[in-house]
């Protein structure tokens, strides 16, 4: 690519209907709002346009979405949101189609243009019940474990070290203590007589 320079990146435009909450979108697509959140979006603002939205009943169901350096941003919307509104929550993840063009420096070269998919999170935040059927249904006040994969504690808790570990069939097994000089008559070699052996007769 040393005969390439880098242009621009075409993003996919997305509508209403490539949202995955296909289960728990309001029947009417023009009843919630869309808050698309990029890396350079200032979070405060974004936020404060959602909360007087909810606040004046325009809108009961509000969707964060962000892809690339806007995805930490979008979590963070979601999380102080959902501490000024008892929201019902569904997240999920998707993938957006990102076109990389590169303009050719040397002549005789054609424009190259590659295709990326890039993960997009998408969450969605409603005021009114969501059914309990709904695949990954967060209710309001409580915790999420999205982020930290499938179990509540997704790392071992690690064990005090005076707790011995039970022993378990076929494993090494050290001694809990080192043989110390001078409490352990040395073993007698094969063909090597004691010392006490060459003393003479009395």
């Amino acid at each position: 690519m040393m005969h390439y320079r880098k242009a621009e990146n075409v993003e996919q435009e997305l509508s209403k209907s490539d949202l995955p909450f296909e289960d728990c979108m309001p029947k009417s697509q023009r009843d919630f709002l869309w808050m698309h959140v990029k890396g350079g979006t200032k979070v405060s603002n974004v936020i404060e346009f959602a909360q007087a939205a909810l606040n004046k009943g325009e809108h009961r169901c509000v969707v964060w979405s962000g892809s690339g350096g806007g995805v930490v941003k979008t979590i963070s919307c979601a999380e102080v949101l959902k501490r000024s509104h008892p929201v019902y929550q569904v997240t999920r993840m998707a993938y957006t189609s990102v076109e990389e063009h590169w303009k050719p420096q040397t002549e005789g070269l054609e424009e190259i243009i590659v295709t990326r998919q890039i993960p997009t999170l998408h969450i969605l935040m409603s005021l009114d019940e969501l059914p309990d059927s709904i695949d990954g249904l967060q209710k309001p006040s409580t915790p999420t474990d999205f982020w930290e994969g499938t179990g509540t504690h997704p790392h071992p808790r690690p064990q005090p070290r005076h707790q011995q570990q039970p022993h378990q069939p076929g494993a090494a097994v050290r001694p809990n203590k080192r043989n110390r000089s001078g409490r352990n008559k040395p073993a007698q070699q094969h063909g090597k007589p004691d010392a006490e052996d060459n003393l003479p007769n009395s």
